[in-house]
């Protein structure tokens, strides 16, 4: 039980690196778009919010990847197709629970559905503070007309 549970500490730990980097990196690059007062209206800010989506929807399924790959090193599920479905059911705690875990490997489906619900989470209010930027810029500009 106790090595089953640093497994799932080590994968959360991976989960939650992958994501401070993928979310540290769009930071970096929007303070640069504000910084330097790129232009800004519906277009520019519908460009870049889904790009900023699609990037953060890439690094969930990445991480959907890690746990399902996880998953069928360990022989949890017999085939990575199963893992990779399994996983994002898991992930995104939507548990179908049309595939479940044998009991050994239960409690990593429990730490998959909670890392995900606090990346997803994270991911959300990442989107928010940007958004919440964008408003505040486009305020500012306004401001100085």
């Amino acid at each position: 039980m106790l090595l089953r549970l640093l497994q799932g500490i080590a994968l959360l730990g991976l989960t939650v690196a992958i994501h401070t980097a993928v979310l540290g990196a769009m930071f970096v690059r929007f303070q640069r778009h504000i910084q330097f007062h790129l232009p800004i209206g519906f277009i520019a800010n519908s460009w870049l919010l889904t790009r900023i989506a699609a990037i953060t929807v890439l690094a969930h399924l990445v991480e959907i990847c890690i746990w399902a790959g996880f998953y069928y090193w360990k022989e949890a599920l017999p085939d990575f197709e199963t893992s990779l479905y399994f996983s994002a059911v898991t992930y995104a705690t939507i548990g179908y629970g049309d595939i479940v875990l044998s009991q050994a490997w239960r409690m990593h489906a429990a730490m998959e559905g909670l890392t995900g619900i606090l990346m997803c989470g994270w991911s959300g209010a990442f989107f928010f503070a940007v958004v919440n930027r964008l408003q505040a810029h486009k305020q500012a500009e306004l401001a100085k007309e």
